[in-house]
């Protein structure tokens, strides 16, 4: 009987084994990471927050990162719970940063320009005034000049396109200190 129960637990350890796919394997959307690819990662108990660095050494269970300011940091790949990598400059990314910039900037000139506009209208004395905008036509007018020459200028500059890759979730039996440590990663 202590056969049987000892072929029973050793078919069901492995089919356990078989059916949880090794961290390696779950880790593979990382192997962008080559030397020299520019990266943003965030790894909670290893860095203090998201890091923006420039790929030095690619190992089989850790990256080593330099960070603009020459340091060097080795983060465990198993540790990595956000991972975007740089695919370059994009025309489009920059448009549609420009465009936000030049909203904004455009709005508060606008409005500017409608207070002062308006103001001048009081001060023509004897003489009449030729206001032919009214203050909204001047803050919208505002507004869409600061949306074309930012879309325009961001467009021109570019800006960093980042591609997020997707680290999906593991499960793995590890020895630690006590015995074993079943240790479970999960993306959120």
């Amino acid at each position: 009987m202590g056969y049987r129960a000892l072929r029973t637990t050793v078919v069901a350890v492995w089919c356990l084994a078989m059916a949880i796919p090794r961290a390696d394997a779950q880790l593979a959307p990382l192997v962008d990471f080559q030397p020299g690819t520019r990266v943003r990662v965030q790894a909670p108990g290893v860095l203090t927050g998201p890091l923006e660095a420039t790929v030095v050494a690619h190992a089989r269970d850790s990256v080593t990162l330099t960070t603009s300011r020459g340091a060097r940091i080795s983060v465990p790949l198993a540790a990595i719970t956000t991972a975007e990598v740089s695919r370059g400059r994009s025309h489009r990314d920059g448009a549609v940063t420009g465009l936000a910039w030049g909203t904004s900037v455009g709005l508060a000139v606008g409005l500017l320009s409608a207070v002062t506009y308006d103001a001048r209208s009081t001060a023509c004395g004897a003489e009449p005034c030729e206001n032919d905008f009214s203050p909204g036509e001047v803050v919208a007018g505002g507004f869409m000049a600061g949306a074309a020459l930012g879309a325009g200028i961001g467009a021109i500059k570019g800006a960093e396109h980042w591609e997020r890759l997707t680290i999906p979730t593991y499960v793995a039996v590890r020895p630690s200190r006590a015995g074993l440590a079943l240790v479970v990663s999960v993306q959120f």
